[in-house]
């Protein structure tokens, strides 16, 4: 299903209406503990939640998004930041904005000049949602200035991650930033980027490496001439190309794996073998980073060992990104539930 890419697609307007069941004489009956969040513009639901949820549209978060970078990286302007991506579901359940800073004074190099250095910057990741399964928050990530392709660090910076409930977003919010956790992520980031730069990974093993840490699972059994047939051939060719593209311009190592892994992360390919959002994908590969950059260095690591533990992991991941697909617009419990939108809409 195509997404929602741009910044005009997800700060559409948003209704709070009450939420009535049809009871068996037809008459409506108000669910009072419930409230229907609706998309003003084409009158669709986009969740049904508690009487207590604090609804933050799109626009408002995104208003408090700027205040968060001017927290993180207080020498700059919020005029300096800009929305340079957005990800959401067709549905606009939920979505997520990056805030990018438009010049080169927050880049910095991982290795030295003469090692052909890589220049990384990093960004804010605001996350907000309509139906209650994603709370509001903001997170640091880091991309890879020449291509754009970027990964969400495990490490919390910003102490700011709330449900949407009244009591716990005020009208006014204060964002805690660790500035030393975030100088110490930064200079690690740069070690760990060495790390994978040094450790050498056969061409062989590179697609299955990608594969594994994205978490795609082989397909026990595939149909001759089916979607899922089809799609699986496009998604092994495309693992297959990156690693070869990867390979030969970074060499035969870790440092490859990883920019193809965020490439695939940053441009997720719709493919029904691929379950995650772009966020997932990308907290994948911090995580990945972060832990293999460790264990890598450990005298008694084994990489066909570890490869095995990552795909066994795969195989074993049902994860598929909570509701990527939108929110369920029926109910199982015996009720329908559906708002009272005026006008006919």
């Amino acid at each position: 299903m195509p997404r929602l890419n741009a910044l005009a697609d997800v700060l559409f307007p948003v209704e709070v209406h009450p939420v009535f069941a049809g009871a068996s004489d037809g008459r409506p009956l108000l669910v009072s503990d419930k409230k229907a969040i609706v998309d003003a513009e084409r009158g669709r639901v986009l969740g049904i939640v508690s009487r207590d949820y604090r609804l933050v549209t799109n626009r408002e978060a995104l208003d408090w998004a700027y205040q968060c970078c001017k927290a993180v990286f207080p020498d700059t302007k919020e005029t300096e930041w800009e929305a340079m991506a957005v990800d959401a579901p067709a549905t606009g359940g939920h979505c997520f904005i990056d805030l990018i800073h438009n010049t080169t004074a927050l880049d910095f190099n991982t290795v030295p000049a003469q090692a052909r250095p890589d220049v990384f910057g990093p960004f804010i990741r605001l996350t907000n949602s309509y139906n209650g399964l994603r709370a509001l928050s903001f997170n640091v990530g880091f991309l890879r200035k020449v291509c754009k392709n970027g990964l969400i660090l495990p490490q919390t910076i910003i102490t700011f991650s709330f449900a949407h409930l009244r009591r716990k977003i005020a009208e006014r919010i204060e964002f805690q930033v660790s500035h030393e956790r975030l100088a110490h992520l930064k200079n690690s980031f740069g070690s760990y980027i060495e790390v994978l730069r040094s450790f050498q990974i056969p061409r062989q093993q590179i697609d299955p490496f990608v594969g594994a840490i994205i978490g795609v699972r082989t397909p026990k059994q595939l149909r001759p001439k089916t979607r899922e047939a089809a799609d699986w051939e496009a998604l092994t060719v495309h693992l297959r190309e990156l690693g070869e593209r990867y390979a030969t311009e970074l060499g035969e190592n870790a440092y490859a794996v990883l920019n193809a892994v965020t490439e695939f992360a940053s441009h997720p390919p719709v493919n029904c073998h691929v379950h995650r959002e772009r966020h997932g994908l990308q907290r994948l590969a911090g995580v990945w980073l972060t832990d293999f950059s460790k264990r890598c260095t450990r005298p008694d690591f084994d990489l066909s060992k570890y490869l095995t533990e990552i795909q066994e992991a795969a195989s074993n991941d049902d994860d598929s990104s909570g509701d990527a697909h939108g929110p369920s617009q029926g109910s199982t419990t015996g009720w329908y539930a559906r708002p009272l939108i005026p006008n006919g809409r």
